[in-house]
């Protein structure tokens, strides 16, 4: 196997699920955030992507509305006599005030995310990554692109604050972003997309380890 399918096939379910379900709301124009809750195990119980833009049916009671969070809508497929202190939830971005209070509320036991979220960053917060132990950071990296493309691609006119802001404060991830080709990907699947981007992956990974001191 080549590097991106052995961490790929190491990394943890719901690191890997989190970035299909991100990859979804991206390729459906929407903003990339994917999220979901595990058990004890690991396995994923529930899971939820960012529906905040969606036009189309489907999706749930919250679709095309501000509620409609990745984190929001993992936590609404939960059901209500599950013991929530048990389970983690995760995110590729780390959850915003609304989010944070919603997991706080029902109980869940472990919040955990892959990467500062872009947005939060251009508006002050400092945030840091929630996965623990997992060396590199190239799923970092990878949530924090496909983030950025989302703003990118929805926006019209000039180039969003964000994505401007991020040039600054994480300027290898957006070094990545600015190699794509304009528009959204055209691969169905996130895996494909990653393999092709992950030597560019990769390389901002570590020299963004090396400015952090991490």
């Amino acid at each position: 196997m080549n590097s991106f399918d052995v961490e790929w096939a190491a990394a943890p379910e719901a690191v890997r699920r989190c970035l299909e379900l991100a990859y979804e709301a991206l390729v459906a124009g929407g903003l990339a955030v994917g999220s979901v809750l595990t058990g004890p195990g690991g396995a994923v119980v529930s899971e939820g992507r960012n529906r905040a833009y969606d036009d189309g049916p489907g999706g749930g009671p919250l679709r095309g509305t501000p509620l409609a969070h990745a984190e929001m809508n993992a936590l609404g497929a939960a059901r209500t006599g599950w013991d929530l202190s048990r389970l983690s939830l995760w995110s590729t971005q780390e959850p915003c005030s609304m989010c944070t209070a919603a997991a706080a509320f029902t109980g869940v036991g472990t919040v955990r995310y892959l990467a500062p979220d872009p947005w939060a960053l251009t508006h002050g917060s400092g945030g840091s990554s929630g996965v623990a132990g997992m060396g590199r950071q190239s799923w970092l990296v990878a949530a924090n692109v496909m983030f950025l493309r989302s703003v990118s691609a929805a926006a019209q006119g000039a180039e969003p604050e964000t994505l401007v802001r991020c040039r600054e404060l994480e300027p290898e991830t957006a070094a990545v972003h600015d190699s794509l080709p304009p528009g959204l990907p055209v691969a169905t699947e996130v895996r494909p997309w990653l393999a092709n981007l992950w030597p560019a992956v990769c390389g901002a990974a570590t020299a963004r380890g090396h400015r952090v001191g991490a």
